[in-house]
This record gives C-alpha cells, structure tokens and sequence, in this order.
C-alpha cells in the first residue's frame, strides 16, 4: 500500500512539473488576449458572463465574471490548436463542479464558446465578442 501512495506522489509531482513548464503567456493567446463578453444559451435562457485575459508573473491567467456565481480566476489555461481551453472547479450553491470552456476562433473578435461542466453533465454553447 505504502508503494502504491508512493508511486501517486511520484505521478503527480511529475504532472505538475509538465503543466507548469508549459503555462501560456498572455503573447500565447494571441487574438483570445483581452475582455470578452461570453453569451451562453442555457436550459434556464441566456447567460453571460465577462471573461479577462491577464498577465500574472508571465503566465497567463483569467477571470470570469457573471452575476449569478461571482468572479472566478481560472490558471489552467493550455491551447489545443487553434483553440484556447480553459479548465477550473468551482462551487454553485454548496455544489462543487469542474468546468471546461473550449474558446475556439470565428473570426478577428468573435469566438464560439463550448462549456462543458462534470465532463458533459451538462454543456452550453454559445458565442464570444470581444471587447
């Protein structure tokens, strides 16, 4: 057992060295740096939320913003392509989640938005206007 709990703390230690030495820049982001205004289509109607590219210490960081959950700083930012995903866990009324923002280009500031919560136990879509 005490291999087995050995070896987890050698994987993860190891994971996290590889995601940090591959952090985004804010450069990185290239047209998805700056404000945006995401508007989601959701089972409840329209929701939108602002959503912030900032430099923190030479990584790329970014806070959302809507009037239902407040601000949440999202640092689990990576590119896939041409899109930009971001991946945070968060918590609605006592219920924690993880969500997966997909950003992907639809043209010089415009994006379509893909949001993906508990691995597709509930999803939206939408669009992003940048500001």
């Amino acid at each position: 057992m005490a291999r087995l709990f050995g070896m987890i703390a050698v994987v993860l230690a190891l994971s996290s060295n590889i995601l940090a030495s591959q952090a985004l820049t804010v450069a990185d982001l290239g047209s998805f740096a700056g404000e945006w205004t995401l508007s989601l289509d959701s089972p409840q109607g329209p929701f939108e939320q602002s959503l912030i590219f900032k430099d923190e210490g030479g990584k790329a960081v970014a806070e959302m913003h809507n009037d239902m959950v407040g601000t949440q700083k999202v640092t689990d930012i990576t590119k896939e392509g041409s899109n930009i995903v971001l991946k945070y866990e968060g918590n609605f009324q006592g219920t924690a989640f993880q969500a997966a923002i997909t950003l992907t280009p639809d043209g010089t500031d415009k994006c379509k938005v893909a949001f993906d919560v508990n691995g597709g136990q509930f999803s939206m879509s939408g669009t992003g206007t940048k500001k």
